[in-house]
């Protein structure tokens, strides 16, 4: 009850303050310009009882029901999935960074399945909550020279947007996360590794694939990248925090146990965005070419599969097994010999 006592505080203070406004207004009412008769009383609009606007015959619905409401959420993710599905047949530095390469070549080839709602139907939720904090940083700040730019490469069937660039040399990606994920991120002062794959795959494009990005000629939601030259030597990435009531936390006492540590990590009790932090990593040619090696040898396996109307084996090194989110789970020939 104590984290409430300023609330029932601020309550008291505020019937106060009613009952003395109240009295006010009784020593002034005869003073008061509601009280001034109406000139022409015959103009003043006429409001029907509020009973009369209630159709009494109508139908008592029920009220809001969370399980009818994952109902909903299905058939929506489903659709959603199956129109995603159908319109695109390239590959995403998303697929680079996280998924199977089976996942990926399933997609590409069309390949029916009974079902494309989501697993897990929460991912929804938070998939918009992350998508309101990308569009309120890209919308608020003027540090980026570039938003959103659309790096489509149709040779390698690529297609991506980056979050941000800051003019020619620094990518930013913007990454809404758990806390859980968040206090390791402060803590080792490392990205997520897919997160890191994902920001390099758009460094391999803009680097390898530019002029085609600028000039191929297809259908575009965004702007293709603006200069004619890059070389990113810089990766920033803007972590946030939201989900505290992710599965990785039993409680609400857990929960603001582990905000007050971050807090105390942050040494910054009264910083409003503890919950929003930067990591920034200088890279250098070295320290990326294992990276670019592992983007360049996962796409082009891609695209020979695709090319060869072919199945990855399971034996393929860009096979993994975070079949979890996979929506081919069940045609998937790899899945039955794991």
């Amino acid at each position: 009850m104590s984290e409430f006592k300023d609330i029932v505080k601020m309550i008291s203070e505020n019937e106060g303050d009613k009952i003395v406004a109240s009295s006010a207004s009784k020593q002034g009412e005869t003073n008061s310009p509601l009280q001034t008769p109406l000139k022409n009383p015959e103009n003043c609009p006429q409001f029907n009882n509020q009973s009369n606007l209630i159709d009494t015959n109508q139908q008592s619905l029920p009220p809001f029901n969370i399980e009818l409401f994952v109902e909903e959420i299905w058939k929506k993710s489903d659709n959603k999935n199956r129109l995603y599905n159908r319109l695109t047949q390239n590959i995403s530095g998303y697929d680079i960074a996280h998924n199977c390469i089976a996942n990926v070549v399933f997609k590409i080839l069309q390949t029916p399945v009974e079902s494309f709602a989501s697993k897990w139907l929460p991912v929804l939720m938070r998939g918009t909550i992350g998508s309101a904090i990308h569009d309120f940083i890209q919308n608020t700040t003027d540090q980026f020279t570039e938003l959103e730019p659309s790096i489509k490469v149709p040779s390698i069937r690529f297609s991506g947007r980056i979050d941000a660039l800051i003019g020619h040399n620094i990518l930013a990606e913007i990454k809404s996360c758990t806390y859980a994920d968040y206090q390791k991120i402060i803590k080792n002062q490392r990205p997520r590794n897919e997160d890191f794959y994902q920001t390099m795959t758009y460094k391999y494009i803009l680097e390898n694939y530019l002029n085609e990005a600028k000039t191929a000629n297809v259908k575009r939601r965004t702007q293709p990248p603006k200069l004619d030259y890059y070389k990113i030597d810089t990766l920033q990435f803007i972590y946030v925090a939201h989900d505290l009531l992710a599965s990785d936390v039993e409680d609400f006492g857990e929960m603001l146990s582990r905000i007050k540590h971050i807090k105390k990590i942050l040494n910054s009790k009264s910083n409003t965005f503890f919950f929003m932090t930067t990591l920034t990593i200088n890279l250098t040619d070295e320290l990326s070419k294992p990276y670019i090696d592992f983007i360049d040898e996962k796409i082009k396996r891609i695209n020979w599969y695709v090319n060869n109307n072919k199945l990855p084996t399971k034996d393929d090194p860009f096979v993994n097994k975070k079949c979890f989110f996979c929506l081919y789970d069940k045609v998937c020939h790899i899945k039955k010999d794991l």
